[in-house]
């Protein structure tokens, strides 16, 4: 998996600071039966992260470390990983960027199964902890799984969607607390093989925010783009 995320925030005098960060995060998957009252026991296990260059050398450096971060949870039917549970936290919670603990991974079907065609409306509320802040976000995302095509030399789905969304949440950051809201878009493109297997697809979403530091009474505008590649190795 590659994952890019560009930020960027306004400053005093009509200035701007840029961040790039990014990374190739390679990842073993595993989902087994049978399922539960939740769904399939599954894992993501982190391999290692690449760094890509330029990244700023603190980052980096803790990208590094995270070598055979293991997530464990449930699969359910419709695609969601819940009760994620990593097997280091101090270690997952340097990564949340990156990571997002796998939970949208991936992609979502729908209810009756996936088949060419069907056209399907989630709204889907998340809550993601970490790095000292805890964020919610409401998606609500529309999807369409168009005709078969090859991919990867296997007959595939290729699964569509665009989806709309609002954030909001708080925490400290340096020991200064601060409050965020706001709101995106985002679009992808997933390919699922005939036999069921998830063979990658690509992913993009823009955010624009609010970031309140109660203490001084500032309001920072804050742009989040992210991209997302996941491409199966042979």
């Amino acid at each position: 998996m590659h994952r890019q995320l560009h930020i960027q925030q306004a400053l005093a005098g009509d200035q701007t600071q840029s961040q790039n960060i990014g990374a190739k995060i390679f990842v073993v998957a595993a989902i087994t039966g049978p399922a539960d009252s939740v769904g399939y026991p599954a894992s993501f296990a982190v391999d290692s992260i690449v760094a890509d260059s330029g990244a700023p050398a603190p980052i980096a450096d803790n990208m590094s470390k995270v070598r055979k971060l293991v997530f464990v949870g449930r699969v359910v039917p419709r695609g969601d990983f819940v009760n994620a549970v990593p097997s280091d936290s101090t270690l997952a919670q340097a990564v949340v960027q990156l990571l997002g603990n796998f939970r949208d991974f991936l992609p979502r079907l729908p209810s009756e199964g996936l088949r060419p065609g069907a056209a399907w409306t989630d709204t889907v509320e998340t809550t993601q902890k970490g790095g000292g802040s805890e964020v919610s976000r409401r998606t609500i995302t529309q999807a369409v799984a168009a005709e078969w095509e090859d991919h990867l030399g296997a007959r595939c789905l290729r699964v569509v969607t665009n989806h709309t969304f609002r954030v909001a949440g708080s925490g400290k950051n340096v020991g200064q607390p601060f409050e965020l809201s706001g709101a995106g878009t985002g679009s992808s493109v997933a390919y699922v093989a005939v036999d069921g297997r998830y063979l990658g697809g690509e992913a993009q979403d823009s955010t624009t925010l609010t970031v309140r530091l109660t203490v001084q009474g500032v309001a920072v505008p804050v742009i989040q783009l992210t991209r997302t590649t996941v491409a199966v190795l042979p």
